[in-house]
C-alpha cells in the first residue's frame, strides 16, 4: 500500500488546492479523481482500474476523462509514497510543455530530499 502525499510538504500544496477547488466546482469529477487516488494507493501503478502512463524521468500521469473534460494529475513514486506534484484540466491534444516542466521540477525537488 502506498501513501498519497502532496508537493511540497506532504499535506498541502498546489495539487491539494486544485482538488479542493474541483470539489467545490465539480464535485462529481472530484469524486472520480478521489476514487482513482484511493485505487492508486491500494493497488499501485499496475492497477487495471485506473489509467496511469509514464512520462519519463520517474514522472507519471493519472488520466481521468469525466463529462468531456480531461483531468490530469502528475505524480512520482518516491520512498513508498505517491507524490502528487501537479494537476491540470487538459484542453488540447498535447500536454502543455510548461506544465510538464513544472511537474518535473517539483518531482526533482521531492526526490532531492
Amino acid at each position: 500500500m502506498l501513501v498519497i502525499l502532496y508537493y511540497p510538504d506532504g499535506h498541502c500544496g498546489p495539487v491539494s488546492n486544485y482538488l479542493a477547488g474541483l470539489a467545490k466546482e465539480r464535485p462529481k469529477a472530484f469524486a472520480r479523481l478521489a476514487l482513482d487516488l484511493e485505487v492508486l494507493g491500494a493497488e499501485g501503478l499496475r492497477s487495471q482500474q485506473i489509467t496511469v502512463r509514464p512520462l519519463g524521468d520517474k514522472l507519471w500521469e493519472l488520466k481521468r476523462l469525466y463529462d468531456g473534460i480531461q483531468y490530469r494529475l502528475f505524480l512520482g513514486i518516491w520512498k513508498e509514497a505517491v507524490w502528487l506534484v501537479h494537476g491540470i484540466e487538459k484542453k488540447s491534444p498535447k500536454t502543455p510543455k510548461n506544465d510538464l516542466a513544472l511537474a518535473r521540477k517539483r518531482l526533482r525537488e521531492v526526490m532531492a530530499r
